[in-house]
């Protein structure tokens, strides 16, 4: 039986797994958007270039291949779900990072982005926001609501008292004036 080795394309900011598009010599990496030189050996040809005698991935295990990217799923899953402990410790063992490393990419996994396999690799669903997150803005957004309000009646009672108290002003003087008169011709 043969042998076989796995080459598989690694970022080297996040250690996400990478499927190199087709004639291209570097890619956005989905998981952080950082910029990855694809190595000359990885490159896959651009479609309707001749073939070569041999693929870049003839040989890949891809059971090996598929066990990574569902343990890669677990990480975000992990740090999604505010298990940051595992996922840092999960992430540490995937890539090799040492915790600082391991612990900002769980930190940057955790608020935004969920990640689907869909069999040809990781791409991004959509932008999401944890349980944790979703409170925080609304408690933030609640709290925002509050203090306007709070301002806003403040200032209109403000402005109520003033046009009260220009009104009192005014009209004192007049009330004075027909009170005095009326005395001065009754008296």
């Amino acid at each position: 039986m043969p042998s076989y080795t796995m080459r598989l394309l690694k970022c080297p900011a996040c250690g996400g797994p990478l499927e190199p598009p087709a004639g291209q010599s570097s890619m956005l990496c989905t998981y952080c958007n950082n910029t990855v030189i694809i190595p000359e050996n990885l490159r896959a040809p651009a479609p309707g270039a001749p073939a070569s005698s041999q693929s870049i991935f003839s040989g890949i295990d891809m059971s090996a291949m598929v066990g990574y990217g569902a343990q890669w799923s677990e990480v975000v899953q992990l740090a999604q779900s505010g298990n940051k402990a595992a996922a840092i410790d999960k992430y540490k063992a995937l890539t090799g990072s040492d915790e600082t490393a391991a612990k900002y990419m769980v930190d940057t996994l955790g608020g935004y982005q969920a990640y689907e396999f869909t069999g040809s690799g990781y791409n991004a669903v959509q932008q999401v926001y944890t349980p944790a997150a979703i409170s925080q803005s609304l408690r933030t957004a609640d709290a925002v609501t509050k203090s306007a309000t709070r301002f806003t009646l403040w200032l209109t009672c403000g402005i109520t008292a003033f046009v009260l108290f220009m009104i009192f002003i005014t009209t004192v003087p007049v009330l004075i004036g027909v009170f005095a008169s009326l005395w001065a011709a009754f008296r």
